[in-house]
């Protein structure tokens, strides 16, 4: 059996047949028991009831009491006295005297013949003994019934139990094929197929939207892919078309006064490409979450602190200014350097996207257990619309075209923020731009910084 929804439906139906077929016979013996610890019970009380007229009145008159009570009850229990020497001598039960104590015997019954009955002897002073049983016919009528009825009964279940079998299997065939069919769609190169997902948000849909969001999401990477490689080849051609020319034009010049120059420009083009595949690594590196293994406690105010001084003069000696502004004691769960990455990418853009004498603002602060890292400048900025764009692999906007640079620097900075769980949100800074990542806060022991070191 090949279908996984067949044998999930025939492991149901057996489950189900077993479950009714023990609840029967658990049934009928709880049923059994009950019916015969009530004949148990009738016979003891009768038996103790006669016992005591025989100590009151001897064997006559549990005679004269046995020809009342079989007068007065004809159906209900049957009682024999015997003598020492195993006669009957009293009542009308007609059975071969039995040993004492509790046991099945056989007895004449006027009507059906030999019958069953459930009978309790006791001994007697004298030698006597005194017999009471009750026939077990209306017990085995009552097991008769119980068992034909458990039998209708069962055989109606298991019609029940196969149909709904079958209804099952069809079910589980028919939504497990959907998402089969959207799968082979996918395969057979239909990328923009997707499962249906019901209205009843039950395993089987929860299923299909998360195979849609695996398919939506491994759309955006060949996308992204296909951007990428059009991009990459886009950025590679002009540096490569120089390098080439440039060693073309080194291999036929004698003029030994140009050559070093020559070399010096092919050696630039060369660590220009080598810089846009170091980014591409960097990035592919941070967005593959091996790095996550070893997170640790940063403490961000001393980190911030630390690239403030670092950083500052060389923003002044661009003609620009760093101010910093950071409170003591944020922490957040992440990796320092890539952090500090981020960070130096953002101060970076800023300085060269801004005029000379702008003023580039690092600020850190903490707000409902988040802890938020933002680099602001008063720049041109960029505009709502080409925000979201901005922060795509490769891509420069028209203001950008001018200054170096390849269009990975926010893509990067967008990396790191995914790897840390945390966020990138481009806003107006009124004016420039304002990029703010919000980081959830710590409270562990930090790792030492090098400063502190």
């Amino acid at each position: 059996m090949t279908s996984a929804a067949n044998r999930i439906a025939l492991v149901a139906f057996a489950f189900y047949t077993g479950a009714t077929l023990l609840l029967g016979v658990v049934t009928y013996f709880a049923t059994h028991a009950a019916f015969s610890r009530q004949i148990d019970a009738r016979i003891a009380q009768t038996s103790a009831s006669l016992q005591a007229e025989f100590r009151d009145e001897g064997p006559s008159g549990v005679i004269d009491s046995l020809r009342a009570r079989q007068a007065f009850e004809p159906d209900a229990v049957d009682f024999a006295l015997f003598d020492s020497h195993g006669r009957r001598i009293g009542g009308k039960l007609e059975t071969a005297m039995p040993a004492p104590g509790w046991q099945t015997i056989s007895f004449i019954d006027p009507v059906e013949g030999p019958d069953p009955a459930r009978a309790l002897t006791t001994m007697l002073d004298g030698g006597d003994r005194l017999v009471v049983a009750e026939d077990l016919s209306p017990l085995e009528e009552i097991d008769r019934t119980i068992l034909t009825i458990f039998g209708l009964t069962f055989a109606a279940l298991i019609l029940l139990g196969i149909g709904a079998a079958v209804l099952l299997a069809t079910f589980l065939r028919r939504r497990l094929a959907q998402i089969g069919a959207t799968a082979d769609a996918i395969i057979a190169g239909d990328l923009g197929r997707r499962a249906e997902v019901g209205r009843h948000d039950d395993e089987f849909d929860r299923a299909a939207s998360s195979l849609n969001a695996m398919l939506n999401r491994i759309a955006e990477l060949i996308a992204n892919l296909r951007q990428v490689t059009s991009d990459l080849a886009h950025d590679l051609r002009t540096p490569l078309s120089r390098l080439r020319n440039q060693l073309d034009t080194l291999c036929t010049s004698q003029d030994e006064s140009l050559r070093r120059p020559l070399v010096e420009r092919a050696l630039a083009q060369a660590d220009e490409v080598l810089s846009l595949f170091d980014a591409i690594l960097r990035i592919s590196e941070v967005e593959e979450g091996s790095l996550r293994k070893a997170f640790a406690t940063v403490d961000i105010s001393d980190l911030v602190t630390d690239l403030g001084e670092t950083l500052a003069p060389l923003i002044e000696d661009s003609g620009r200014r760093l101010l910093v502004d950071v409170p003591p004691a944020l922490r957040v769960h992440g990796d320092r350097e890539l952090i500090a990455q981020a960070l130096i990418n953002l101060v970076e853009n800023a300085r060269r996207h801004t005029m000379v004498g702008a003023t580039i603002r690092l600020i850190a602060s903490r707000q409902s257990g988040v802890v938020l890292l933002s680099v602001c400048d008063d720049g041109p900025g960029i505009a709502e619309a080409d925000r979201e764009r901005a922060q795509q692999r490769f891509v420069r906007l028209e203001a950008s075209r001018s200054t170096p640079g390849h269009g990975l620097g926010l893509s990067l900075v967008l990396a790191i923020a995914r790897a840390h769980g945390a966020s990138m949100i481009l806003t107006d800074a009124n004016p420039g731009l304002a990029v703010e990542l919000r980081f959830a806060e710590a409270a562990e022991k930090v790792i030492p910084s090098e400063r502190a070191q």
